[in-house]
């Protein structure tokens, strides 16, 4: 499966896999520990990754169902795979893992020898194929069995701003779905001290947001105080913004409808 994936290596976000790499293997002080030539060389080998769809258990007869996706999907861009998404929400995985771009299916029988299994078209690979039916309580009764061995209750971990968990950025923090963004920015006086009522919004000069369809402009008292380019396209039409208040003072809400409906690994370019 390499040769499919590396086709499309040129298209890699290097800034993206910039990030994701400091994430795991360097730091915001010392970025440099992953040079772009090493990632562009590891973009260019065409990275495969499996996710196990369904565990082997005594109950499929130690068969296993592995999806094989491309591993920097995501930092290509590439569309989101929503009929791989359904075959995971079947499967029992809630909220169902997101991949992005093509993705293969691969069955394999791992007692008493370790055999591949034909999928057949249209039998195995529909919606309600028998194996599809029966792998929500296969995958629970592994993860079950897993989670009495290790002591430990293992849930899907969440994308940054997911789940309502708010990711805070420098002047503002944001969530996310697969529909729209949320970004809360705190306002502020001159001296810097917090807006405590939304009357003190509406002199010398106002607030003022503008939408557009990769970025966003927030100018306060004639002041920009926010310019954020967007990592992927907006609907300015399904844009809007309104006041909230709280202990700490007052916060100008934006939500914006998203075009992809997937979800955003971060909220800039």
């Amino acid at each position: 499966l390499k040769p499919w994936f590396r086709a499309l290596s040129k298209k890699v976000d290097m800034g993206l896999f910039q990030d994701q790499a400091t994430k795991h293997f360097g730091s915001s002080e010392n970025p440099g520990q992953v040079s772009q030539e090493a990632l562009m060389k590891v973009a260019d080998q065409g990275q495969v990754e499996s996710f196990t769809l369904v565990q082997p258990r005594e109950s499929n007869r130690h068969t296993m169902v592995n999806i094989y996706l491309d591993e920097v999907g995501m930092l290509k861009r590439l569309p989101l795979n929503k009929r791989a998404a359904q075959f995971c929400g079947k499967a029992g995985f809630n909220p169902p893992p997101k991949f992005y771009g093509d993705v293969f299916l691969g069955r394999m029988k791992v007692k008493p020898v370790l055999k591949n299994i034909d999928f057949k078209l249209n039998i195995d690979t529909a919606p309600d194929a028998a194996w599809l039916q029966a792998a929500t309580m296969e995958n629970l009764e592994h993860q079950t069995a897993m989670n009495q061995i290790t002591g430990r209750n293992d849930t899907q971990p969440v994308g940054d701003g997911e789940n309502g968990v708010a990711k805070a950025e420098d002047g503002y923090t944001w969530t996310q779905n697969d529909e729209e963004i949320e970004i809360v920015i705190s306002l502020k006086s001159e001296d810097g001290s917090s807006i405590t009522s939304t009357k003190e919004t509406k002199g010398g000069g106002g607030l003022k947001v503008k939408f557009f369809a990769k970025k966003m402009n927030v100018e306060f008292r004639k002041k920009d105080i926010l310019s954020l380019s967007f990592y992927a396209s907006v609907d300015p039409d399904g844009c809007t913004w309104t006041l909230d208040s709280d202990a700490n003072g007052v916060n100008l809400v934006v939500t914006c409808e998203k075009n992809d409906g997937v979800s955003w690994p971060r909220v800039t370019v």
